[in-house]
């Protein structure tokens, strides 16, 4: 299933000098609509606290199938694709409001443990809410 992780307004400031969004901004939306995603799941940083825990995107795929112009309005829906031992595989699509498909962004993310600087595995709570997500999106 997937869950709406951003809103935004393609600024004017943002756009190249024929009209359209930069492509630096695509990966910004994508980034804070990853941020929205895992703090749902239970594993943002002030979920995690003390924990010593974190996370390391290890691989993002980009597709760019429409330009952006100044002034769109645009939403972030992000879904579960595969859940490993210690990673998480999520799809983010950039859509317009009439629901066109601007860009997509595959993330492979790692549960990081920051003393010892090294992959982990996920906590109970965040594994079964990526679990839950990821049955949604097969049945």
């Amino acid at each position: 299933m997937s869950i709406e992780t951003l809103r935004a307004v393609a600024q004017p400031w943002q756009c190249d000098a024929m009209g359209h969004m930069n492509v630096r901004f695509y990966t910004g939306y994508f980034d804070d609509a990853s941020s929205q995603f895992i703090g749902t799941l239970g594993g943002g940083v002030e979920q995690l606290g003390t924990a010593d825990l974190g996370w390391a995107d290890v691989h993002h795929v980009v597709e760019f199938k429409e330009e952006v112009k100044s002034g769109g309005l645009l939403t972030v829906t992000t879904r579960v694709i595969k859940i490993g031992r210690t990673s998480l595989t999520f799809q983010h699509q950039l859509m317009g409001l009439s629901g066109n498909i601007h860009a997509t962004m595959e993330v492979v993310t790692v549960m990081f443990d920051l003393k010892a600087r090294r992959a982990t595995t996920f906590p109970d709570d965040i594994r079964r809410a990526a679990e839950e997500l990821l049955s949604q999106e097969i049945a």
